[in-house]
């Protein structure tokens, strides 16, 4: 057996294969689409690995974009020829210009001038504010024009652009680090769908230049190629949607189930208990309505879409409920500061909302590919859909509203983002119709642009509960630092815990010997803090005895 492998490995044929293969696979990632890929990827992952880089590249773009519109539009409205863009009010669009301009002369004063000193997140905030400024253009233009044109793909757009503006002004250390991160993966998943449609085009022996195709016609064409066709799209549709045969069937079973999770759900949060959370979240129904949802949004099945929300719904609604009754009943008393179950819950923020996109594509993706289908219970344990919901209920029946209503955001947060992931997961992978894309582009869009308002008015209290706690733990950073330096590299004591809470400082130290004067930890601490703060220094003593052997 052995010489015969042996023999195989240096068969002439086999290598022959081999470097056929090799070089198949050469020319499939030497053309223009594949190498915009590879950069891509290139892109995406120095932003990750490089930060410090990333922030002064995005700053010197921002700044040359805001130049270059700018100009566009003085350019558009003095002369009424535009190049790029939508025509607009030209008076609007000198306003617009100005502001632009303004915004980059701006950020050249703190960037090099010296003025200030220039951050991502200042950029960020100066982008907000042109952005929402744009938004509003955008929507007083759709409406000074609306018997010319349908202002709602208008509305839509500066409304999307309102919000995204007053959550890069409000929150915008938190928004730059979801769209680094959001940018990066994007750039990641744009490179390999790159690189998969040339080696797809390569295999098929297609006729059309990669040369010659944009990256959204390259996008659109991966979409044509990726057509599941009609039959295998019933059949994928025949397990989100409770139809004929056996509907009322399909919807007790769905009911019954939803039930039983909430039960498990609710006993699991009233005894603290992470392992019957998990139990609750497998049996959880209600991933289902949900992409079914989304796979209506994007193939135009109104009826669907009306059915599957009302779905989400009643049944959003009748967890609560069940959960609230659950919870009056039971003989236990929940301890709401110390409950890991609820505590976890109840303050979301924005890798809630990443955990969840990310799981919603994940669950697409399973729905209409059936080799990793088997998966589809791990994205049910990544983003909870009922347990939130009980601890609704649970906080309800203790009067902890400010938990519910924290809970009540994680649910949404996570019903937003797994709608609008798979929405785009089924475009990508043909569950989605190219003949409704193609045909009714704006009815589509005009039916996902809701979800795209509703989630970035979610990601404004994400982002603000981000905010905080990066503001917390940079704090907490700056106090080890400087207490570090207040016991100086000699001393016998070392910092063993730091907790900054409103206007009080706590640090806890542990060692033998004196401590410093606790009053110049103060004064150095004072800087660091825009208002006045007190300190609680507890000095925890060590007492070491060491008694010798006997006889040494």
């Amino acid at each position: 057996m052995e010489v015969d492998d042996k023999a195989d490995w240096v068969n002439p044929s086999a290598n022959a294969r081999m470097r056929d293969q090799a070089r198949d696979l050469i020319e499939s990632l030497s053309n223009t689409v594949a190498l915009r890929g590879l950069v891509c990827i290139a892109g995406g992952l120095l932003v990750l690995l490089l930060p410090d880089a990333t922030t002064t590249l995005v700053t010197g773009i921002v700044i040359a974009l805001f130049a270059v519109s700018g100009l566009l539009d003085l350019f558009y409205a003095l002369t009424g020829r535009r190049w790029f863009g939508r025509r607009i009010n030209r008076f609007l669009a000198a306003l617009r210009g100005i502001a632009a301009l303004a915004f980059a002369a701006l950020l050249v004063l703190f960037a090099y001038a010296g003025v200030g000193e220039l951050s991502l997140a200042f950029t960020i905030s100066i982008i907000g504010v042109y952005v929402g400024i744009r938004g509003i253009v955008t929507i007083i233009a759709a409406l000074i024009r609306r018997k010319d044109r349908d202002p709602v793909p208008s509305l839509a757009g500066g409304a999307i652009a309102v919000v995204v503006g007053v959550l890069a002004y409000t929150v915008p250390a938190s928004l730059v680090q979801t769209v680094i991160i959001g940018g990066a993966t994007a750039a990641l998943l744009v490179g390999l769908l790159l690189i998969s449609w040339s080696l797809r085009h390569a295999s098929r022996h297609s006729d059309v230049a990669p040369s010659s195709l944009s990256i959204p016609e390259v996008l659109w064409d991966w979409i044509e190629g990726s057509d599941v066709g009609r039959k295998d799209r019933a059949e994928q549709a025949g397990g989100l949607y409770f139809e004929r045969p056996e509907r009322l069937t399909k919807l007790g079973t769905w009911w019954v189930m939803l039930a039983l999770s909430v039960a498990i759900a609710t006993f699991a949060v009233l005894a603290d208990s992470t392992a019957v959370i998990i139990g609750a979240m497998l049996v959880a129904p209600l991933m289902v309505p949900i992409l079914g949802l989304a796979g209506a949004l994007v193939n135009g099945w109104g009826r669907r879409a009306l059915e599957s929300g009302l779905l989400v719904g009643a049944g959003a609604v009748v967890a609560v409920v069940l959960a609230y009754g659950i919870a009056a009943w039971a003989p236990v008393a929940v301890s709401f500061s110390t409950n890991a179950q609820i505590v976890s819950r109840v303050s979301p923020n924005t890798v809630d909302m990443l955990i969840a996109l990310a799981a919603g594509a994940a669950g697409a993706f399973a729905t209409v590919n059936s080799r990793v289908a088997s998966g589809i219970a791990g994205v049910a344990i990544a983003v909870a859909l009922v347990p939130p919901l009980a601890v609704v209920g649970v906080s309800l029946n203790g009067g902890r509203f400010d938990d519910a209503a924290g809970a009540s955001l994680l649910f949404l947060t996570n019903f937003v983002a797994i709608v609008l992931a798979a929405a785009g997961v089924f475009v990508l992978t043909g569950f989605a119709r190219p003949h409704a894309l193609r045909n009714r582009p704006r009815q589509i869009l005009q039916t996902v642009a809701p979800f795209v308002i509703l989630a970035g008015i979610i990601l404004i209290p994400l982002m603000l509960t981000s905010e905080g706690l990066l503001l917390t733990e940079t704090r907490e950073r700056d106090v080890q630092k400087t207490t570090e330096e207040w016991l100086g590299e000699d001393s016998g004591f070392e910092v063993t815990d730091v907790a900054v809470s409103g206007s009080q400082v706590q640090v806890t130290i542990t060692g033998s010997g004196d401590a410093p004067a606790a009053e110049d930890l103060l004064d150095a601490l004072q800087p660091g803090f825009a208002d006045p703060v007190g300190l609680q220094l507890t000095v925890v003593p060590v007492e070491v005895t060491v008694v010798p052997a006997p006889g040494s």
